[in-house]
């Protein structure tokens, strides 16, 4: 089964939440966690992976906190992916030719490795940036339609 784990998702949300602040300069792990609602035990140790990958820079003191270690449209969804998770598989035939006796031949390996081949490249041309503006947008959206809904009821 292909699946974006949790870690991936969660990492995610602490670079869009960067990007979305990134002229605002460094931000606290608290902020992230207030504002993308995720346990601060898991985004420690997504920081940490991030940090580890190059993704995001990372200072400790009273003028510290997270940023983005490069543009936030350099940064893709696979980069993430390859941050937090293993690499998404799609069958074990495509990953080992040797696993199936019909590898060479078969029709379905064909569609396996196609299917695996679209994931990378969507993965690929998808940017925080693009992500980060999208959830503006939506941010916006949210706040027009709560005042709208506060005006009529009120």
């Amino acid at each position: 089964m292909i699946k974006i784990s949790r870690r991936t998702d969660y990492a995610v949300r602490v670079l869009i939440s960067l990007a979305k602040h990134a002229d605002e300069g460094p931000r606290s792990v608290q902020m992230i966690v207030e504002e993308m609602l995720i346990p601060l035990t898991f985004v420690k140790r997504i920081v940490a992976d991030l940090v580890r990958a190059g993704l995001i820079n990372s200072q400790r003191g009273s003028k510290g906190g997270l940023w983005l270690a490069r543009p936030a449209d350099e940064i893709t969804l696979l980069d993430v992916v390859e941050a937090c998770d293993e690499p998404i598989t799609v069958s074990q035939c495509i990953d080992d030719p040797d696993f199936c006796p019909l590898s060479a031949d078969c029709p379905v390996r064909r569609r396996w490795a196609r299917l695996r081949a679209l994931l990378h490249k969507e993965l690929q041309r998808t940017t925080i940036a693009q992500l980060a503006k999208e959830s503006t947008k939506s941010d916006a959206q949210n706040t027009l339609a709560a005042f709208s809904m506060a005006d009529s009821v009120g």
